[in-house]
């Protein structure tokens, strides 16, 4: 298996920026919408705010952000993800964002600093403990009634079960030559295990959740699926069944 670096990497060299997924595919186009639209509907953003995206690979989700807000922080591990967020930054003209390349486990922020911290396609990567350090860290850089999100796949989405299926090792040698992701490492965090991970954190530290809701996001179809199938029959299908889950809420310092 290649390093996440490696992959960055290729994407950023095979791709002009014009032809990233997230500008030019409109299965893309319309995930990010509608996240745009679920952060805007749900978080109380204005000139004045601070934004962090930790773990932000591209950084598209805060970019379409940024004219809305004072700056966008964009954090990441890897030096190829941050160049294409770079590039991404160029793009949409956006000039009111910083990339620091640094760890999520351990930010390099003081405490109290962003109105919004958050993060989609992060977490579901580490084990539940793992995944409560990350929570712990944002809640830390969060101001007192500030907002944190966190986005995780929906597995109960077409798209991802659609992957599931073509990562089974026992069925690779057939089924190498479909098109598609394959999920590698990702967890199930449904709704339910999101809850208890909020409650786990409240108990290591000093901060309680509020007003927690659950959006969603992308299409319940899998990227590949034709535009004129995608056109006629996404709008049919309950939002549950959507292709990412978010969990947003307010942050109460003790």
């Amino acid at each position: 298996m290649k390093s996440l670096d490696k992959l960055w990497d290729e994407y950023d060299r095979k791709c002009s920026v014009k032809d990233y997924p997230e500008i030019k595919h409109y299965w893309w186009r319309n995930c990010y919408s509608e996240i745009n639209n679920a952060i805007i509907k749900r978080i109380p953003l204005n000139e004045n705010s601070k934004v962090l995206e930790c773990g932000c690979g591209t950084g598209k989700s805060s970019l379409l952000l940024s004219p809305k807000v004072r700056e966008v922080v964009l954090l990441d591990s890897f030096l190829c993800s941050l160049k294409c967020a770079k590039s991404l930054a160029g793009y949409y003209g956006a000039k009111n964002t910083k990339f620091i390349k640094d760890d999520v486990f351990r930010m390099p922020f003081k405490e109290n600093l962003f109105d919004f911290c958050w993060n989609v396609g992060l977490i579901e990567h580490y084990n539940q403990k793992k995944a409560e350090d990350i929570i712990v860290e944002m809640a830390r850089v969060t101001k007192n009634l500030g907002y944190i999100c966190i986005g995780v796949p929906n597995f109960n989405s077409l798209a991802i079960r659609k992957a599931k299926f073509l990562s089974y090792k026992y069925l690779k040698p057939f089924t190498f030559w479909i098109a598609g992701y394959r999920l590698v490492d990702e967890h199930n965090y449904n709704i339910q295990i999101l809850k208890d991970m909020m409650v786990n954190v409240t108990r290591r530290y000093n901060v309680k959740f509020e007003d927690i809701h659950f959006d969603y996001a992308g299409s319940f179809l899998p990227i590949e699926t034709p535009f004129f199938i995608y056109k006629t029959i996404n709008r049919y299908f309950p939002k549950n069944f959507s292709f990412l889950l978010l969990l947003i809420a307010k942050v109460r310092k003790q």
